[in-house]
C-alpha cells in the first residue's frame, strides 16, 4: 500500500521520500496526480537520483495493491478454505450437505448470521435442484432446536428443584444439550433423505 503526506514543504517531502523504498516511491508515482505540487517534484527528483523506470510504476502498484487486499481478507489458509467452502456450494447436489465453514470465530456474532445464510443456501440449492423447497428439513430445523432448548431448560429447572449443587446443575444442562444436539444432527440427517426421497431427481 503506497504511502502519502499532504502536510510537508518540499525539503521535508525530499528527505520522506529518502526513506521510503523503491516500490513504495514507484507507487506513489503511479498515484503522482493525487499529490501537491512540491510532493510531486521532490518524489520525481527521488525516482531520478535513484535511477528508477518510472514505466514499472503501474505494474508495481498493482502488485502492492493486491498484496494488500489479500491481508485484509486474513491467512491464505482461511481464503482456501473459504474459496473451497463456496465451491462445494455452487456444485451441491444430494442429500449430503456442504461442511459449513464461517471466518468469523465462535464467539463473534457474525458467525451466527453465517450459519443461518448457509442454511438458507442449502434449502435454496434443493429448490433449484428439484424445484421444491425441502419442507421435511425446514419443519424439522426449527421445531428441534425449539426442542433442544425446551428441553435444556426443563434440564436446568429439574436440577434446580432437586437442589443440586452447582456444578452437577452445569453438568446436567450442558450433558442435555451436548446429547440432543447429537440427536438433532442424526434426525436432521434422515429427514435430509427423506426429501431427497420425495423430491430428489
Amino acid at each position: 500500500m503506497c504511502t502519502r503526506r499532504m502536510d510537508m514543504d518540499l525539503s521535508e517531502f525530499s528527505a520522506h521520500y529518502g526513506q521510503l523504498s523503491d516500490d513504495e516511491l514507484l507507487c506513489l508515482w503511479a498515484d503522482r496526480s493525487t499529490l501537491v505540487p512540491d510532493a510531486s517534484m521532490a518524489l520525481d527528483s527521488e525516482i531520478q537520483r535513484r535511477g528508477l523506470k518510472k514505466q514499472d510504476a503501474a505494474r508495481i502498484k498493482q502488485r502492492l495493491d493486491a498484496l494488500a487486499a489479500r491481508e485484509k481478507k486474513g491467512p491464505l489458509a482461511k481464503q482456501v478454505a473459504e474459496a473451497k467452502y463456496e465451491r462445494s456450494m455452487q456444485h451441491f447436489v444430494g442429500w449430503e450437505e456442504p461442511e459449513f465453514y464461517s471466518r468469523y470465530g465462535s464467539r463473534d456474532i457474525r458467525r451466527m448470521f453465517a450459519s443461518i445464510r448457509h442454511r438458507y443456501r442449502i434449502w435454496k440449492a434443493f429448490r433449484d435442484h428439484t424445484g421444491h423447497w425441502s419442507i421435511f428439513s425446514i419443519w424439522f430445523y426449527f421445531v428441534s432446536w425449539l426442542a433442544v432448548i425446551g428441553f435444556t431448560a426443563y434440564a436446568f429447572a429439574w436440577a434446580q428443584k432437586h437442589e443440586l449443587e452447582s456444578r452437577w446443575i452445569l453438568f446436567t444442562v450442558i450433558g442435555v444439550f451436548l446429547v440432543l444436539l447429537g440427536v438433532r444432527e442424526l434426525g436432521a440427517r434422515l429427514v435430509r433423505k427423506l426429501d431427497w426421497k420425495r423430491y430428489g431427481r
